[in-house]
Formats: C-alpha cells, sequence, structure tokens
C-alpha cells in the first residue's frame, strides 16, 4: 500500500501571484489515492539516473474536497538538495553559521587563477579546519536583512599556534581586535552598527603575527555562537535542528515544488522561498512529508530556507525541487557511420534566429535544421578566442587544466583529442581549417589522415574551398569516417558577400570599409587609431552579417551533397563556433578582450535523428561537451581525462528541467559564469558585477547590489567550480549548479 502525504498547503504569497510579468502558478496536486490505487499506479519511479522517486500525492482523507476523478499529479525530481549539500548555506540561533572545517567552505572564498586559498577540511589538533596558505582569510558571506540589521558580532572558532592579537575586518574597514590565546577558542568579534548589509559582505581575519592560525568555523550574527556538534547531514539526509536551519540559493523550475519526506511526528518543516522582489513564498510541511508549491516563483533566484519547529531534531531522507511530467530516460539507436564537426570562426549566438528570433541574418538553413536537429540554446565556449577555446573543444578539458593561455603554449600530447577519438572507434579522420591556429605545431592532433591548414599550406581560405577540399577528402570511402571543418568567413578580414551585403546595407557607402575590413583595420579600430563613424559601424555589421548568411548557404550545401551522397541519415553533423565577435556595442571590436555574450555565448546544433529528437534546448552546455557527446554516439567509452559530458541524455530529455551553469573565461584572469538569464562576470577576486542577459544581452547594467539573491546563486555555483576546477569530471560530479551524489561523497561529506 502506498504511504500519503497531508494536503499541500498552498503558498502565502498576498497578491503577488498574478502580478503582471510573473508566471501565474498552475492548478494541480490534486491527490486521490482511490484513483491511484484503481489504476494500479505505484508509488513512484525512479528515472534513468537514479533520480529520486517522483512525489506522492496528499491522501485523499487529507483533501476531501479534492476526491472527485482529477489525475494524479506526475511528477519527477530536478534537483536534489541533500545531493547538493555542500551548496546549503547554514544559520545558527538565527546568525550564518560558515564550517570551514567544511568543503561547503568553497562557496565563500574568492581567489585568483586556481589556486584556493586556504587548505579546507583539514585536522588541526583534533578539529576538522581550514588553514590559510596565506596571512589573512578572507570570506564572501551573503546575509538577509534580518541578519544583517541583527547582528552584532562575529564569533570565530580559531586555533592560534602561539597566542596574539587577531583584527577582523568588515567590508573593508576594520571592526575589532581580540587577543587570541594559543591552542583552540571561540573569539568573539564586535562589530559596530551598520557595518554589515543585507546582501554579500566581506570579512577578513588576520593576525600582527605572521601565519599560524586555522579556524573550523566563522559566525556571523546570532542569539548565541554554535554549540552544537550533529552534522549538516549526509548521503542519507539533511540534518535540521530546533537551530540550526539550512539555506540553498536556487532557481524554480516551471511548475515547480518543494517535496519533503521525513520531518517526523510532531515536526514541522517551515520554508521560505525569498526572491530578490516581490513578496516571498512560504509553506510548511508536517510529520510523514509532504510539499510546498513554488511555481509562482517559477524562473526566479530565490533563497530557499528551510527550518525546523514542534522538535528538537529531524532528518529529512528526501528533499527535492520537482516538476510535473515523468522523468525522461534515455534511448538507445545505431551508432552514425560519419560524423562531421563544423566550427565556423567567430560565430557569434545571436545573429542566428534560432537563438535570437531577432537577429537581421537570413539563415533558412540553420531554420530549416532547427526543425530536424537539437539546438543547444545556451552554449558557452571556455575562452574568448580561438587557441583555448579550439583547445577546450578538442580535449574536453577546462583551460585551467589544459593550459593552453599563453601565446607559446602547446597544447600536451597527453590529452585524448578529437582526431585520437576517431581512430579509436576506427574512422578515417579527416581536417581542413583556415585558422592558422589549428596545426600540429600547437599540439591540434598527429593521428589525423590527412589535415590541411588552408593558412599554412594553401588551398583557399573561403568557406567554400574549406568545404569543397574537405568533403573531397571522404567522397567514395567505403570505410567510416570523421571529418572536422574549420572556416573563418565571419573571422576578420571581414568580405563583402552578395547578395546579402546589398540587403543588410542597401544604402549608399563610400568609406574604406566598402568590400572588407581587414584584420589590419580592426586592430587600429581596437586600439583608438581608426575611429569608425556611426555610417562606418553600420558597415562593418552588414559585412559581418553578410558572412553568416554565407556560411548558412554552405550549411545548405553540405546536407544537399549528403543527401547527394545517400549518407545523409548515417551522419551525425556538429555545428558551433569557437568565438564570437563584439561589434562595437560596448565600444570594443573583435575578441579575446571580454567575456561578454558576444564573445562566449555561440551556436550549438546537434543533428543526428537516431539519437538525438530535434527541438531547442535552454539548458546550459558547453565547449567540453562535444567529444564526450561524439564518443557516446559512437559507443567509445570517455577518456578519464575528459572534463565534459554527453550532451545525449540532454537532448533525449535527460535532466532538463533545471538551469546549469554555463562557464567561461579570459585567459584565467577573469571569469563569467551564467545560470539561466542571470551572467556574473569576475576578475580575480574582486567584486562581482552581475548582468540579466535575457533583458540586458548586451550588458551594460551592472544589477549586482540590486539583485543580491540572484547574484549569490550563480557566484555559489561558479565559486564551487573554481574550487575544483582542476578535478572536476561532469560525466561524475554533474554541473556546479546541481551536482550528483558522487560530487560530496568524493569529497568526504
Amino acid at each position: 500500500m502506498c504511504p500519503t502525504r497531508p494536503a499541500l498547503l498552498a503558498p502565502s504569497r498576498g497578491s503577488a501571484l498574478g502580478r503582471p510579468g510573473r508566471r501565474t502558478a498552475r492548478p494541480r496536486w490534486v491527490a486521490i489515492a482511490a484513483a491511484v490505487a484503481a489504476a494500479g499506479v505505484g508509488c513512484g519511479d525512479s528515472d534513468a539516473q537514479g533520480a529520486p522517486p517522483a512525489a506522492r500525492a496528499p491522501s485523499a482523507a487529507a483533501a476531501p474536497a479534492a476526491r472527485s476523478a482529477a489525475p494524479r499529479r506526475v511528477e519527477h525530481a530536478v534537483y536534489s538538495l541533500i545531493d547538493n549539500r555542500l551548496a546549503a548555506h547554514a544559520t545558527f540561533a538565527g546568525g550564518l553559521w560558515v564550517p570551514l572545517g567544511s568543503h561547503r567552505a568553497a562557496k565563500y572564498l574568492r581567489f585568483r587563477k586556481s589556486d584556493l586559498p586556504a587548505d579546507l577540511a583539514v585536522d588541526v589538533a583534533g578539529e576538522r579546519a581550514a588553514r590559510p596558505r596565506g596571512d589573512v582569510l578572507s570570506l564572501r558571506v551573503p546575509l538577509s536583512r534580518e541578519q544583517a540589521t541583527a547582528a552584532a558580532q562575529v564569533w570565530v572558532r580559531v586555533h592560534a599556534d602561539r597566542g596574539g592579537p587577531a583584527t577582523l575586518r568588515v567590508n573593508g574597514a576594520d571592526a575589532a581586535t581580540v587577543d587570541v590565546p594559543a591552542g583552540w577558542s571561540t573569539a568573539a568579534f564586535a562589530v559596530p552598527a551598520g557595518r554589515l548589509r543585507a546582501g554579500e559582505n566581506e570579512l577578513a581575519l588576520f593576525g600582527a603575527r605572521r601565519g599560524g592560525f586555522a579556524f573550523a568555523w566563522w559566525q556571523v550574527g546570532g542569539a548565541r555562537p554554535y554549540d552544537e556538534s550533529a552534522p549538516l547531514g549526509g548521503p542519507a539526509g539533511l540534518e535540521l535542528t530546533a537551530d540550526r536551519g539550512l539555506a540553498w540559493y536556487v532557481v524554480v523550475p516551471d511548475g515547480g515544488a518543494l517535496v519533503i519526506d521525513g520531518a517526523g511526528p510532531g515536526c514541522t518543516i517551515n520554508v521560505v522561498a525569498h526572491a530578490d522582489r516581490g513578496e516571498p513564498v512560504r509553506g510548511a510541511v508536517t510529520d510523514g512529508g509532504g510539499a510546498v508549491d513554488l511555481s509562482a516563483l517559477a524562473g526566479e533566484a530565490v533563497r530557499l530556507d528551510l527550518t525546523l519547529g514542534g522538535c528538537a531534531r529531524a532528518r529529512l531522507p528526501r528533499a527535492d525541487l520537482t516538476v510535473p511530467g515523468p522523468a525522461p530516460a534515455t534511448r538507445t539507436g545505431p551508432p552514425p557511420r560519419y560524423v562531421i564537426l563544423w566550427i565556423m570562426d567567430s560565430l557569434r549566438a545571436d545573429r542566428l534566429r534560432i537563438i535570437n528570433p531577432k537577429a537581421r541574418p537570413e539563415t533558412p538553413h540553420f531554420d530549416r535544421l532547427a526543425t530536424e536537429a537539437a539546438v543547444f540554446r545556451q552554449a558557452y565556449v571556455q575562452g574568448n578566442e580561438s587557441r583555448v577555446s579550439h583547445a577546450s573543444m578538442w580535449s574536453s578539458l577546462y583551460p585551467v587544466v589544459h593550459d593552453m593561455l599563453s601565446p607559446k603554449a602547446k597544447l600536451a600530447d597527453r590529452w585524448f583529442t578529437v582526431d585520437e577519438l576517431a581512430k579509436k572507434a576506427g574512422l578515417y579522420a579527416s581536417g581542413e581549417t583556415g585558422n592558422g591556429y589549428i596545426a600540429r605545431k600547437w599540439g591540434f592532433g598527429d593521428d589525423w589522415d590527412v589535415f590541411r591548414n588552408h593558412i599554412h599550406e594553401g588551398g583557399g581560405l573561403s568557406g567554400e574551398d574549406i568545404l569543397a577540399r574537405g568533403l573531397a577528402t571522404v567522397e567514395g570511402r567505403r570505410e567510416p569516417w570523421l571529418l572536422y571543418l574549420g572556416t573563418i568567413d565571419t573571422h576578420v578580414s571581414w568580405r563583402a558577400k552578395e547578395p546579402w551585403i546589398s540587403r543588410y546595407d542597401p544604402e549608399p557607402y563610400r568609406g574604406r570599409f566598402d568590400k572588407m575590413a581587414s584584420g589590419g583595420d580592426v586592430g587600429k579600430i581596437a586600439a583608438g587609431a581608426i575611429k569608425p563613424s556611426p555610417r562606418d559601424i553600420d558597415r562593418l555589421r552588414a559585412l559581418y552579417d553578410s558572412n553568416v548568411s554565407y556560411q548558412d548557404a554552405l550549411v545548405g550545401r553540405l546536407f544537399d551533397t549528403l543527401d547527394a551522397w545517400g549518407i545523409r541519415d548515417q551522419t551525425m553533423v556538429i555545428l558551433t563556433a569557437d568565438h564570437g565577435d563584439e561589434l562595437l556595442e560596448n565600444g570594443k571590436i573583435g575578441h579575446g578582450v571580454s567575456v561578454r555574450e558576444a564573445l562566449v555565448h555561440v551556436p550549438l546544433v546537434v543533428y543526428y535523428p537516431p539519437l538525438v529528437p530535434a527541438g531547442a534546448i535552454d539548458e546550459a552546455v558547453e565547449g567540453i561537451d562535444i567529444v564526450p557527446t561524439i564518443a557516446d554516439a559512437l559507443g567509445v567509452a570517455p577518456d578519464e581525462s575528459w572534463q565534459g559530458a554527453s550532451l545525449l541524455p540532454l537532448a533525449q530529455g535527460v535532466g532538463r528541467g533545471y538551469p546549469r551553469l554555463a562557464f567561461a573565461s579570459h585567459y584565467e584572469n577573469v571569469h563569467a559564469g551564467r545560470l539561466g538569464r542571470w551572467k556574473v562576470h569576475v576578475a580575480g577576486g574582486a567584486k562581482a558585477e552581475l548582468y540579466d542577459v535575457e533583458a540586458d544581452p548586451l550588458e551594460q547594467h551592472n544589477v549586482a547590489d540590486e539583485r543580491p539573491i540572484a547574484r549569490r546563486a550563480v557566484e555559489d555555483a561558479l565559486w564551487l567550480l573554481r574550487a575544483y576546477n582542476a578535478r572536476w569530471r561532469k560525466a561524475r560530479w554533474g554541473n556546479p549548479a546541481n551536482v550528483t551524489a558522487a560530487f560530496a561523497a568524493d569529497l568526504g561529506e
């Protein structure tokens, strides 16, 4: 017999449910145990990747008004609070409690390059602690309005190798100095009124003597300092106590609800979801479990707080964000006999109508292909110029690992690249490129059967030349093959392409960019030596757009050839770019200069109907996922070094419903992370900038101070990735915004 749940508690949000611009709540969650039993429906199913079972509906007895023949809600989990327990923020007695003896502390650290500023979860004189690698430990912590207003003390559980004074600095100004004895102690630092603020705060602690400190925990505010020893939770569930709660910064999925099991007799789990604007959604789950409808906040970044009432302690064996519908399952199909990977240099995502319906360039072949292929609408490359991005795409490695960052760097031979994958799968491997960097001398493959770099070896630099030469190398071959194409038409120099230039710039033009804009011209504009007029800028953009349409025409030619050869249904085609170009929207031109969307957001289209259903996919993906996707389609086991993961499950629906983090880097000096509509830029450990890239696609309005919850939702995922960037394997750990159970387990938590 299926266990039942109490009736769903309706959200309390005043009049906000029906506000203009907000998606309204869906009527759902009707519980009818009798109908479920009559239909023979079980108590919930697990998805193909072992996700928690679907939430059970409340019992008919608990909701007598809903006994009519309404269907039982079918749902599946898209975000496990238990699996993502290292993302949780702990509160104690009302204050924020930071367990520095845990890997949970990574989200509070800010650092340059790739080295954490402290060793986390190490043993120091019998306690788990963080030991700074320098003289100062600095934390960035988020506080609610209530916490910032009420906080008068910061307590620090500190171990000093030698006694001496320690000074706490809060938001750039010294707050208090305390003498800390040798060994372990709990120091209390008084914070002047008004020093802490709602949103992000920087706290730093340093001593007069160099080094010698370690920290078990910090607590910002609260009625009293932390005095519990109970864990925050493990794989068996989350642990709440009367004084200690947990909070996550998450994005509410469309139709989302929070489903909780195991509150226990007499226990109440109080749930509050705060967005940056509007009234919060409040609910509660009692006794055996239940659910809170969050769909009024669909698409919003929220702080999701769980606190305990009615009992001293509760363990929650399940706490999931769920969405309506059954859990998708992967499907099988024949592997492709032929694979084409085509990278269109400098092609911006926003110049294709399949991603931006308002785009000017005519792209009928991309438009038609979108009805047969998967279109990944949030694809990021990991660099902002050719060498770094190609290195990540070819090797499935983040830049911090492949380290192809300096002008003379070479992709190391030890990395398993796309040409080696082709040979391992038994494919003939052919490559044609017009990008001067994509050559053997820079580490881009030694296992090609034939490879031509048209800049160094001749053969023509137009897309027509590269496509014709590439197709000629595989035409008529009986054995399976992989063809790599690298066209450069949207890369400077931009040459006017008819008939499109006449359509996009029909007014007479007599300037220096009539027929083309050379690489030298663009370099001089970037350096300020040429100051283009508004009319020149219009022409430059028209030149670029004419090449977008030109490459689209080549896509049509490719598929016509596959049809003529009779192999279209046996061929996997992947179309993408290595980066985009800025076109003076923010005063910049070219690439390699920022982490704006114009540079790091690229098209990604995957065609192979036997394994890849057609449709648009909004969950974020990355360039490092391309080679694992090809391997998965071919039935080749992923290389153990790869950090990306196959996109076939996502294309088939598995893992959809919750946004994923997309990551990009500017030579490991500036980083960007995008989660849904929100994007963070951060240079080293500096203050982050936040942009709403749906409302502000040119990233001109920094809203970090206005949207602290959205900023923290992105930053928690971004800094989790940064902390473990060199070790990250998406195939095992999932996405940093939504990890698998293996992540905490592998870190010993």
